[in-house]
């Protein structure tokens, strides 16, 4: 349960997150440049990410490219319990 609860918290920040970055220019910015931050200042934890472990956002709105994403295994749990 405690697992399933992380995950909807994660979830609800990623929304959160693409929420605000698709209606404020300079937030989207700060998302791109310095992700794990500017998530700390939202959130107002630290990120307890392990040791490698990166996040990259990605500026995906130009209508005129497709994007393909390539996954590597799934690591939600590590992100949902890490931020």
């Amino acid at each position: 349960m405690i697992a399933t609860k992380k995950l909807l918290e994660a979830q609800r920040l990623i929304q959160l997150l693409i929420e605000t970055a698709l209606h404020n220019e300079a937030f989207k910015h700060q998302l791109i440049s310095d992700p794990i931050r500017t998530i700390e200042k939202v959130t107002g934890k630290s990120s307890n990410l392990p040791k490698g472990i990166r996040i990259q956002v990605e500026d995906q709105s130009d209508p005129a490219i497709i994007f393909i994403n390539l996954p590597t295994k799934p690591r939600t749990q590590t992100l949902a319990s890490n931020l």
